[in-house]
């Protein structure tokens, strides 16, 4: 995988800012008195799920940025609260027990280069660590994107921008993407300076 990541971080320890973004606002509405245990894929510096957890959730966090994760770590150990932060390739199996958590989330990592084959699998994993009935939110770039086709194609689903390999996707390759799961909704949303599909949806 590309380690921009780690470049970026290692320069900058909030590169995102402090704030939880709004999609991870907007899924704690929906899950707030039904969820206790979270895992947050790609967490990054971890403004997410250090938001998660001072709602009283239980916390565990991957990253494949190791400069990420000991930032997150630093923090958690700053504010006590309740997050278990690990390094982890999210192409390789979860490290967890079947029907653990009561809800996964992502923010764009899914936008990331990864084949059709990974991602597949990727939800796979996702399924079977969610309890039955558990929540998966996840959001992607989409076509409408204002960066959509531009810089350098790597394939037909992904341009390098600025270094950035980037996944743009439709609604109908989220759809396909998520069998197993009933998808709740999928909401466009703008996010400077990128445009999103947000998605809600549970495991049956």
């Amino acid at each position: 995988m590309n380690n921009i990541w780690d470049k970026i971080y290692e320069k900058d320890d909030s590169f995102f800012g402090d704030k939880p973004s709004d999609f991870a606002v907007s899924c704690y509405d929906t899950m707030k008195d039904r969820a206790k245990t979270i895992l947050e894929l790609g967490c990054g510096q971890g403004r997410d799920s250090l938001f998660f957890a001072s709602r009283g959730i239980k916390v565990k966090a991957l990253d494949y940025s190791c400069f990420a994760i000991e930032q997150l770590s630093k923090r958690t150990k700053q504010t006590g609260l309740p997050i278990e932060a690990s390094v982890h390739d999210p192409t390789e199996p979860l490290p967890f027990n079947d029907n653990e958590f009561d809800a996964v989330y992502s923010h764009m990592l899914f936008s990331m280069k990864f084949s059709p084959e990974q991602l597949r699998f990727i939800f796979k994993e996702i399924k079977r660590v969610l309890k039955n009935d558990g929540f998966h939110f996840f959001s992607v770039r989409n076509h409408n994107d204002k960066f959509y086709g531009k810089g350098i194609r790597v394939d037909h689903k992904t341009y390098d921008i600025n270094g950035f390999q980037i996944r743009f996707f439709t609604k109908e390759e989220i759809e396909n993407l998520c069998e197993g799961f009933k998808i709740i909704e999928i909401k466009e949303d703008y996010e400077e300076p990128v445009t999103l599909y947000l998605v809600s949806s549970k495991k049956y």
